[in-house]
Order: C-alpha cells, then structure tokens, then sequence
C-alpha cells in the first residue's frame, strides 16, 4: 500500500490520477474527505494505492489504522503552496469553514496538514511539491517514483487507463473532472496555471498563512509573504465557523423537508378518504 495524502485544493487527485494510471498499481483515486475506506477487494494489481485528504482526518490517524489493519503503507505527501490551497479553497463548496466532523473549521484542516508535514519532515518521507509539477511534469513524476522505489511507467504521463478502470472512484470533483477533459496531463496542468490567484483571499487569512507556515513555506523554497491578490476590493472575511453549509446540515435539513412532505401527503391522503366517504353516505 502507497498511503498518500496533501490538502483538499492541493493538486491531489491529480497526482493521485497519474499514478493510478501506472500497469502495477490499482486502488482509490480520491477518498471521501469524511469516509475511511478498509476493504479493496477490486485491486489484483501489486501496488495498492490510497490517496485522503486531510481534513476529517490526519494522514497519520489513517497510517496507524491501516497498520493496525496489517497493511504497511509506503508514505507520500503532496506539499503546495497553502496560500494558494487556502484561495481555491474559498470557491470550492467542501471549502466550508464549518463545524463538524465531515467540515471542519479550516484551520483546523490547515493545522491538521501541518502536523502531518512535521512527522514527513522529522522522518525524511517523500513529498511531491505540486508547483514542480507545474514546471517538469515528468522530473516531479519520477522523482515520485525513485522514493518510492518505484520504475519509471510512461503510462503516468499518457494516461492510457480510463475512468472504468480505476477501482475505486467514488464521485469525482467539478474541478478534477474538467482537468480530466483536457485529455492530458500538460494541459491539465496548463489550466490549474492559469487558474492559481490569490483573488479570493482575504487578507487577515493571508497574514495567517504567512506566520502559522512560515518554516514550511522555507523548507519548500515559497516566498515568506506573498501580495494580496490583484482584484478591486478586497475579499470579504473568512465567517466563523457555523453548521450552516456542512454537509451534516443539508442531510438534516433534507431530512426535516421529507419528514414535512410526507406529512403533507398523509393529509391530502387523510382529506381525499373523508371527502369520498361523505359523498358515498349522500348517495
């Protein structure tokens, strides 16, 4: 098992794609940021490959579950600049700074990852830094590869496996399914270029990001500070925290809806009985 994780907006699926797309590898492109998955009864190939997001949880909490479970997963981190995570983030809707368990507040996701990139820096783990992806996909790729002490597989880059063949795929993101139709990995990647600002960042997030990041952003050669973006005005604030927007919430207020409906429905139900009851006793 090859466990990897990074932060949601990171560029992980689409590491997570190149790799599945590997002739000795199968497994999970993308796991639910809230759902562990323990079984993976579809993967015959000899390398199982996890990627999470840490967010719900920390990429450690799932290496000891899974070594628990007997598996020894291989260890791999995708690093990105968080002040740009944290900007995508903002225009994502699991970017909800939110309360509960599934939608954690999002410093508390970012503290999560920080963590997580302590234990990979304290014990030399391979890291993909996303942006040399962005300039030399196949360097960053076999650099990847060499880590894990993997060969070199063309297929990473030419995508040859389709969205059928990879075991498991459970729903994937608006942002990841329009890289996919780019048909390729440079011009996927040519796209995400395109699409990085700091637009939606407030500022008080961005000064956060600067002091809570500031041994990773020098570990990882990123600017200490970074200019807001370049818009008119500025973002609004970051809200606190609040329900409203998880995921837990629109589940309950589903829930509260149906159980509305139905009662509507046994009344018009009840009402139509009555009505055709009196008109039988009139005639």
């Amino acid at each position: 098992m090859i466990l990897c994780g990074g932060m949601q907006s990171g560029g992980t699926t689409l590491v997570s794609w190149c790799m599945l797309q590997r002739r000795d590898a199968n497994g999970v492109l993308d796991m639910p940021n809230d759902i562990v998955r323990v079984s993976f009864d579809r993967v015959t190939e000899p390398i199982l490959w996890v990627k999470m997001t840490v967010g719900a949880f920390r990429w450690l909490e799932l290496f000891e579950l899974y070594t628990d479970l007997g598996w020894r997963p291989e260890p791999l981190l995708i690093v990105r600049d968080t002040r740009m995570v944290c900007a995508s983030l903002a225009r994502k809707p699991y970017g909800a700074n939110g309360t509960t368990g599934g939608d954690p507040p999002l410093r508390v996701r970012f503290r999560r990852f920080l963590r997580d990139w302590e234990v990979f820096r304290a014990n030399g783990w391979p890291m993909v830094k996303f942006e040399d992806l962005l300039r030399d996909e196949r360097a960053a790729l076999e650099q990847a590869g060499r880590a894990l002490g993997l060969p070199w597989d063309e297929g990473m880059l030419t995508w040859p496996k389709r969205l059928p063949d990879i075991a498991y795929v459970d729903g994937t993101q608006k942002t990841f399914a329009e890289s996919l139709a780019q048909g390729s990995l440079t011009a996927a990647l040519r796209r995400d270029r395109a699409q990085a600002t700091l637009d939606h960042l407030p500022p008080a997030e961005l000064e956060w990001l600067d002091e809570t990041f500031a041994t990773y952003n020098h570990h990882h050669g990123y600017p200490r500070r970074l200019a807001p973006g370049r818009t008119g005005s500025l973002p609004p604030p970051v809200p606190i925290p609040r329900f409203e927007g998880t995921a837990l919430h629109w589940y309950l207020s589903e829930i509260e809806r149906l159980k509305a409906e139905n009662e509507r429905l046994q009344r018009d139900r009840d009402d139509l009985g009555t009505g055709v009851g009196a008109g039988r006793e009139r005639r």
